[in-house]
């Protein structure tokens, strides 16, 4: 049973988000050679040795055994499958190396101008059905003891008023300047019992991954969105929108103060005084106790009554909703820019920064348990990281062969075929090497959690 439940829980959420983003990748590849009439003859997901497929017209569409990728079998090309058969005759017309330069950038960027396609149009899909969430405060609600935004001295109630020259007019463009503004010396112009006070956020000692314990939240009110299932809160008959404005003798300032209450108080009851419309409730919760280990290793016991703080939404229309998709997705693909260059420059740990498949099938399942449109934002967002990689100028990638198209195109003439057979074989032993990496990195790191 415990082996069904990892299945169900991790490994089908992985399949699926890594199913879609290698076929969306492919499918780019296989529509341009198409459009061009390069004859397609293989179409799998998932890295040779093939394994099972069935054969439709020219092309096998077929599962291969190592499913870290996928690849499209071009006739005339030196791809994955590192075949050479018939390279040294003279080409076909429907053979890829007889088509002009620029069909073959086409077809070799196709995949990563598909994977971002993708990924607009999830973020601009999501933004348009279900709007843009708006936090309308720029207050700090909470400071998480030994954060980042606690080292530099940022305290609850500070309103934050400008970040390097922006002024945010909600938590999202406060969030927005403090990504945009990784690894950049950052201002925090806040507004503190009436006074103007600046504090610095030094980046020459920190790594990008400090971002995620910056530690801070805005303050937000005690008012209930979500409501999970089988917790005490849905079972007491609490409904989204309800305000909690105090709970037994304490009133309620923030979202902050009730979780504070709730989780010091496991299997512990507690009256709840809920105000809903203009109606006043009274509601005994008993908080489900749930089990933790701290820092140290010692096991603690935490309250959960089961709710989501409330999140308002701005509605948004279908042509703006796609501009935003677009800068959405723009924008993370220069964050992933930033990561890579700061990893080469020494300045982030590759092994910090790099998450395997290990990492990402724990991601996805966990977000998948929480909810539907987060796992399919997160295939947006490795759809980005995904054409990032693939456009990077390493061979067997496509920025590998994109790069040997351009020489050849310079040249006017095609480069030998040991040469490309060579370094496609460099590129295959690279990434088996990364592969291997990322897996003990995962490994490493789930072993020292």
């Amino acid at each position: 049973m415990a082996i069904l439940n990892f299945i169900g829980d991790y490994i089908f959420p992985i399949i699926i988000v890594l199913g879609v983003l290698v076929f969306v990748h492919e499918l780019g590849h296989f529509l341009a050679a198409k459009l061009f009439g390069v004859r397609v003859e293989r179409f799998s997901i998932g890295f040779p040795p093939r394994l099972f497929g069935v054969q439709v017209g020219e092309t096998d569409y077929c599962i291969s055994a190592v499913p870290l990728g996928g690849y499209v079998k071009l006739t005339g090309m030196i791809d994955e499958s590192l075949d050479t058969e018939k390279l040294d005759e003279e080409p076909k017309p429907y053979e890829f190396r007889a088509k002009p330069t620029y069909q073959q950038v086409i077809i070799i960027t196709a995949g990563v101008i598909m994977n971002f396609v993708l990924a607009v149009g999830i973020l601009a899909s999501i933004i348009w059905f279900q709007g843009e969430p708006i936090t309308p405060t720029t207050t700090v609600g909470y400071v998480a003891e030994g954060g980042v935004a606690d080292s530099i001295g940022l305290k609850v109630n500070d309103k934050i008023v400008e970040i390097n020259d922006t002024q945010p007019r909600s938590w999202q463009d406060v969030r927005q300047a403090l990504i945009e503004n990784i690894g950049t010396n950052t201002t925090f112009k806040i507004e503190r019992n009436d006074n103007i006070k600046e504090i610095i956020l030094d980046w020459d000692n920190l790594k990008m991954n400090d971002i995620e314990r910056i530690g801070i939240f805005p303050l937000l009110p005690a008012k209930v969105g979500r409501l999970t299932p089988d917790h005490p809160a849905l079972e007491a008959g609490l409904q989204p929108e309800d305000k909690i404005i105090a709970i037994d003798d304490s009133v309620m300032n923030s979202w902050t103060d009730m979780t504070g209450i709730i989780s010091a108080n496991p299997d512990n009851p507690l009256e709840f005084s809920i105000l809903r419309g203009n109606d006043t409730l009274q509601v005994t919760i008993t908080p489900k106790a749930i089990s933790f280990q701290d820092n140290d290793g010692t096991e603690r016991k935490i309250g959960r009554i089961g709710i989501e703080r409330y999140v308002e939404y701005q509605e948004v229309e279908i042509l703006p909703a796609i501009q935003k998709g677009f800068e959405r997705a723009l924008f993370l693909g220069q964050i992933n820019i930033m990561g890579f260059g700061r990893i080469l420059s020494g300045k982030d740990s590759a092994r910090e920064s790099l998450a395997g498949p290990i990492a990402i099938a724990e991601m996805a399942g966990d977000i998948a348990k929480q909810d539907i449109v987060n796992l399919i934002e997160l295939i947006a967002y490795l759809s980005v990281v995904l054409a990032f990689i693939n456009i990077l100028p390493i061979p067997a990638l496509d920025g590998g062969h994109l790069v040997i198209i351009l020489i050849e195109g310079i040249r006017r003439k095609p480069l030998p075929l040991r040469a490309k057979m060579v370094v496609q074989q460099i590129g295959m032993i690279f990434l088996l090497l990364l592969i291997i990496f990322v897996f003990y990195n995962d490994i490493a790191r789930k072993f020292a959690q």
